[in-house]
């Protein structure tokens, strides 16, 4: 429970309630009913587990750290730029600003090699998965058709390994010599049906097998994750 996470982490910092009080502006009173779990949230949470040098996520629900764990094996998260050594569990994938060059403009594996930006990822995250680090892209998503799913802005991660439609998935997709991210369903005799989650501005396409290929059609990945940074 929160109370006792707290009060352990505490202990451990070797800290009272009242260098917490002072330290993160919360009142006597607040800091005690977190600890006696009259009450299990607080904004001040994020600043406490600063204060007392844990990880804030362990910290407000638990997660990252068993009950009975020493907070000794809780390393707080240090800061990284692109000279910081990558961890044994840590790859790094491109990162585009956008996914235009998608759409037939140069080969895919020539622009993932020249593309200098990277975003860090999760080995362990990427095998569960079964995406090889060799099809794991990422790129900045843009325009509303698929508001509010994706936003404009929106990182989405892409495996260009999977291409066969499953129905109701996002995928990024090549139409007309543009990109975009829709949901993708099949049609009898080799069809497919185009759907944005936005529909009321952007209406479903539906394409026939012959079709798809005179729209120049394609499947470039599977989206499998969309980031968000919420901005003020």
């Amino acid at each position: 429970m929160l109370k006792d996470r707290l009060k352990e982490a505490r202990k451990k910092a070797k800290k009272s309630q009242k260098d917490v009080v002072n330290a993160v502006g919360i009142t006597q009173s607040a800091l005690s009913q977190l600890e006696t779990g009259a009450v299990s949230s607080s904004s001040h949470l994020p600043a406490i587990a600063k204060f007392l040098n844990v990880d804030s996520y362990w910290l407000q629900t638990g997660n990252g750290s068993s009950g009975d764990e020493s907070l000794s094996s809780l390393l707080p998260v240090e800061p990284w730029d692109d000279e910081t050594p990558l961890d044994d569990d840590e790859v790094e994938i491109p990162f585009f600003k956008d996914f235009s060059f998608a759409c037939g403009s140069g080969s895919i594996n020539d622009f993932i090699v020249n593309e200098k930006r990277k975003l860090r990822m999760s080995k362990s995250t990427l095998r569960n998965l079964s995406i090889t680090k060799d099809n794991a892209v990422a790129a900045t998503a843009t325009g509303d058709s698929m508001s509010p799913t994706i936003q404009d802005g929106d990182t989405i991660h892409i495996d260009l390994g999977r291409k066969d439609i499953k129905d109701g998935r996002i995928f990024v997709i090549c139409l007309g010599g543009l990109n975009y991210a829709k949901r993708l369903y099949n049609l009898p005799f080799g069809g497919v049906r185009i759907v944005s989650d936005n529909s009321e501005e952007y209406p479903e396409i539906n394409l026939t097998a012959e079709e798809k290929e005179t729209q120049q059609f394609q499947v470039i990945g599977w989206i499998w994750q969309i980031a968000r940074i919420e901005r003020w």
